[in-house]
């Protein structure tokens, strides 16, 4: 098998490849080609796949370690590592810009979706340029954000949480606001808004209001692809140059259903 040449859908970020049956083994060749359209594109989908949730795990698995995820109460109950984004729960739509999973000392690469059940109208979910985002900015903020740390927990505003997550996953994690891609070299704004309990040095309060202004001046129509779903699509997110959002702009009669699976990652820097 050879990676068909990703096609891409945004001007700024966002890649299909076409022909693919993430059910079939990928060489080593191929797990390469993957990773490499991924740094290069942010986020790849891969249209009319079909799985079971072994499958799913299996095929997740070839482009890397999948972690386990903090929320347990939405995790599958026969396949843990795998997690479902469905209001049927009463599970709200995450529509703040958020990249997964910062309270975590080594965040995960990305995540991976795949969708299930999709609504005939909206749902959609939204992907920044988060390299963008950074390099719209001048030289100066550029270097002042660059020697920012946020200090990082679960999400206070979130009262579902389990009490053995909040034990194993509230753990403060520094991360900085500006990350180098390990395999781009490229640099992004980095930052879950609702997980930075602070900046080093500031107030929760200032931290908030300087973290919503960057969301605010940088993330436009130029550098986010919004993604329509359709059923059996697998859209993979590189978490280390992108944020995403939900969109919840679909009528609840009707089921909206993804598996998520998120990849171990490496500590920012």
């Amino acid at each position: 098998m050879s990676i068909p040449t990703p096609r891409p859908l945004h001007p700024s970020l966002g890649a299909e490849i076409c022909g693919l049956d993430l059910r079939e083994t990928l060489s080593a060749e191929d797990r390469a080609a993957v990773a490499a359209a991924l740094a290069e594109h942010i986020v790849l989908v891969f249209r009319d796949q079909t799985f079971t949730p072994g499958e799913y795990l299996a095929a997740c698995s070839q482009l890397g370690t999948p972690m386990a995820q903090h929320y347990s109460q939405h995790n599958m109950p026969d396949q843990p590592m795998i997690g479902r984004i469905w209001h049927r729960n009463g599970q709200l739509p995450a529509e703040r810009w958020h990249t997964d999973h910062t309270n975590r000392e080594r965040p995960p690469k990305a995540t991976i979706l795949y969708g299930v059940e999709i609504p005939p109208q909206g749902g959609d979910t939204s992907f920044a340029n988060m390299r963008a985002a950074y390099a719209g900015l001048d030289s100066e903020e550029q270097e002042r954000l660059a020697g920012l740390k946020t200090v990082n927990g679960l999400d206070r505003h979130l009262t579902d949480t389990r009490s053995e997550d909040w034990e194993k996953y509230d753990i403060p994690a520094v991360h900085p606001v500006v990350r180098t891609h390990p395999d781009h070299g490229s640099r992004a704004l980095y930052f879950h808004i609702t997980k930075a309990r602070c900046i080093e040095g500031m107030t929760p309060e200032d931290t908030q209001t300087l973290l919503q202004d960057l969301l605010d001046r940088t993330i436009r129509d130029s550098n986010v692809y919004r993604h329509s779903w359709r059923q059996g699509d697998m859209v993979v997110c590189d978490n280390r140059a992108a944020m995403h959002r939900a969109h919840g702009d679909y009528d609840r009669r009707h089921p909206r259903t993804l598996w998520r699976i998120i990849l171990e990652g490496d500590r920012p820097v």
